[in-house]
């Protein structure tokens, strides 16, 4: 499909181009759609060239790679390709291009994006080692700006790209003569009003296809100065908003889109928010009004996914308040170690405020979460299990717990932040991104490949591995209340969640469970290589082995899932024994507490035993002593809820989860790596047994 821009938009007097301009922000599609957002940043590209020039072709905008084969393979081909250049697609971009120029070689190739270096050094290294003759230009910073002057100097040469080199501020590119051109990019825009709304001028409508979910920037910058993320450089210390008026009007045009697509179809009903701090500013909260107004409106979204402010509380659980529960506060620490904070230049900002928020957020059943970074300079085990234990004990809802990956265009992808730590570092590919397409007559394979920190001088490769398998007891025990019973009355009784945690990993692990740590402790060192190049070449070799899900899964998400799958039965186990030891005894109630303990470990255990399995239907039930439900809604001592006659606890799927759980069953299969993937789908409480406490001896018949 080909959008055009208003005329009202474009403006009087301008130059005319005479140029055939595409745009692909591509995303692998073949084992799932890798980046599931709307193509909205090239969108606003396209929509801001267009106010600086009389386009005679209207620029097309191409997010899946069969899109552009086929494209390609129509014709006619475009005079300027340009690509979107983010750590999820370079390798598939950089692909597409050399297939591009090797058939087509009059076509100019433009890369732009955040997956790049920031020192001119570097950038040198990058556009020669990395991307070489299949890239012509790289737009370096902001892109909007630079791009449109691009295209207004190509179109003064004819399309020559000889007398470009050099001439437009942040364009680099290396020319024939093999000399670099590395001009300081332009300054960035003060407003992002100058950057025409890439929905409401209709770029985005062939996108509204049920697979992809709209994203939004209502501000871009950001105040803080993390080195390991891109923003966090100087060049974006500044925040640029659009006006409430703007977002009016997309975010209503989204909805009525969106309404339509699921009344429909009944797909996913979600938002994304790219703001780097949403919520902390006061313009925020009116964005928030407009999306109440949408899902009044449109009944979307239903859920929104962003990341909330690190200062600013009261304004942030405003802003969360009137989205109606659609957003969950995010404390996004990354570390609570002081001396890892400074070092990432993270002082700025407050821990303690964020865990305050934390429990603020709880307080009015708001959901949480925080994320937490593995790795970075002058992290330790000692500290890593510091900040999860923090979290843990603010009452966070769940950790997403990431490793360090080191970005090009973050200061610490630089080589003497990396001499200056003592990081060390492999290679993966990332879960997810790798695929094989045909293009103009060959083939094109690709996949991505991030390089993590795994050492440092206080923290060797065994300590690293000590950490992982830690998140993924926190992932499988603790994140989305699998064990929110065993959780509440550790809490209840005053006692570290996260030390129960460590004690039950410390304890004789039963056959099921010490298998799948094995082999997950295995598999992290072996997905990890020391060669970037010889990591490419095995992707490429067996491509169809990472597309069907033998290699390359995220293993935090598939091991949590074979944990909870094949080895619950000793999780239980391993968990009630921590609880034993750990809760405190008074006043003569040990037995009582012994015997919760247990009541409430066998209530998980059916809740979730052999959920994914062709038995998952089978229904079960448990003796009841106690209320179980009703400690969980308002918890304390536990003789309170002893329950005065006898009763049955029964434990059921619905209709609609059965048909759920063998529906993926006959798509996956039952095998370990199937029920992985699997619950990477499926959010655990969606399938959890529903649970009906009834008085014993009485038949269902006659309820």
């Amino acid at each position: 499909m080909i959008t055009t821009i208003p005329v009202d938009q474009v403006g009087v007097g301008l130059p005319d181009v005479g140029l055939t301009v595409w745009l692909a922000d591509l995303t692998y599609t073949q084992q799932s759609i890798s980046s599931e957002i709307m193509p909205q940043a090239i969108g606003g590209i396209a929509t801001y060239a267009a106010t600086r020039m009389r386009l005679a072709h209207p620029i097309r905008i191409f997010k899946y790679p069969e899109a552009l084969a086929e494209a390609l393979r129509e014709g006619p081909p475009p005079d300027v390709m340009g690509f979107s250049n983010y750590i999820w697609n370079t390798r598939l971009s950089l692909a597409m291009a050399a297939r591009i120029k090797q058939r087509l070689p009059h076509v100019t190739t433009v890369f732009g994006g955040p997956h790049y270096p920031v020192i001119p050094d570097e950038q040198e290294t990058f556009l020669r080692d990395r991307l070489g003759s299949n890239v012509d230009f790289y737009v370096d910073r902001e892109g909007e700006q630079s791009f449109a002057n691009l295209l207004l100097a190509l179109n003064a040469a004819d399309g020559a790209v000889g007398p470009v080199h050099g001439k437009i501020a942040g364009v680099h590119s290396i020319d024939a003569n093999q000399r670099a051109h590395l001009p300081p990019p332009e300054p960035r825009l003060r407003s992002l009003i100058g950057i025409p709304s890439p929905y409401t001028a209709g770029l985005m409508d062939e996108f509204f296809d049920g697979r992809l979910i709209p994203v939004v920037q209502t501000n871009r910058g950001c105040p803080f100065s993390c080195s390991f993320c891109v923003e966090g450089t100087r060049y974006y210390s500044k925040v640029a908003k659009k006006t409430a008026d703007r977002l009016h009007a997309e975010l209503h045009y989204i909805g009525e889109k969106m309404g339509n697509l699921i009344k429909a179809e009944g797909v996913r009903n979600e938002l994304l928010i790219t703001d780097s701090n949403f919520g902390m500013y006061p313009e925020d909260l009116d964005t928030c009004d407009i999306i109440a107004e949408c899902q009044d409106a449109y009944g979307w979204p239903r859920y929104i996914n962003l990341t909330t402010g690190k200062n600013k509380r009261d304004r942030v659980l405003d802003a969360i308040s009137r989205t109606r529960g659609t957003m969950d506060l995010s404390g996004s620490v990354q570390s609570l170690d002081p001396q890892v904070l400074k070092t990432i230049r993270r002082s700025n900002i407050d821990p303690g405020a964020l865990m305050e928020v934390a429990l603020a957020a709880a307080e009015k059943g708001t959901g949480t979460y925080s994320e937490v970074i593995l790795g970075l300079p002058g992290d330790s085990k000692r500290a890593h299990f510091s900040t999860l234990s923090q979290l843990v004990d603010a009452r966070f809802d769940r950790l997403n717990m990431f490793q360090l990956a080191l970005l090009p265009g973050s200061d610490l992808w630089t080589g003497n932040q990396r001499h200056e730590h003592g990081m060390k570092t492999r290679f993966r590919a990332i879960p997810r991104c790798y695929g094989q397409y045909e293009v103009l007559g060959g083939m094109v394979t690709a996949a991505e490949i991030d390089e993590i920190c795994v050492e440092l001088p206080s923290m060797p490769f065994d300590d690293y591995l000590d950490c992982r398998q830690a998140n993924l007891f926190v992932s499988a025990c603790y994140n989305e209340g699998t064990l929110a019973g065993l959780v509440t009355l550790l809490r209840v009784h005053g006692v570290s969640v996260f030390s129960w945690l460590e004690r039950l990993q410390q304890l004789p692990f039963g056959r099921d469970i010490r298998r799948v740590v094995d082999e997950f402790r295995a598999e992290t060192e072996g997905q990890l290589w020391h060669s970037r190049e010889d990591l490419a070449s095995f992707t490429n070799e067996n491509i169809e082995r990472f597309i069907s899900g033998e290699l390359g899964n995220n293993l935090l998400y598939t091991y949590r899932a074979r944990v909870l799958t094949e080895a619950f039965d000793d999780v239980v186990d391993l968990a009630k024994q921590a609880a034993h030891e750990l809760c405190p005894r008074t006043d003569g109630d040990g037995e009582l507490i012994d015997e919760f303990i247990e009541e409430i470990g066998e209530h998980h255990r059916l809740r979730m035993v052999n959920l994914v399995s062709p038995q998952a239907g089978t229904p079960r039930c448990q003796v009841a002593t106690f209320d179980i439900d009703r400690f969980l809604a308002a918890p304390g001592p536990v003789a309170q809820f002893r329950l005065p006659d006898r009763y049955v606890r029964e434990y059921t799927l619905s209709t609609e989860q059965a048909g759920l759980i063998q529906g993926y069953l006959k798509q996956f299969g039952s095998a370990a790596w199937g029920a992985g993937r699997m619950l990477t789908r499926i959010r655990i409480n969606d399938l959890l047994r529903h649970v009906e406490l009834v008085p014993a001896g009485i038949p269902a018949s006659t309820r």
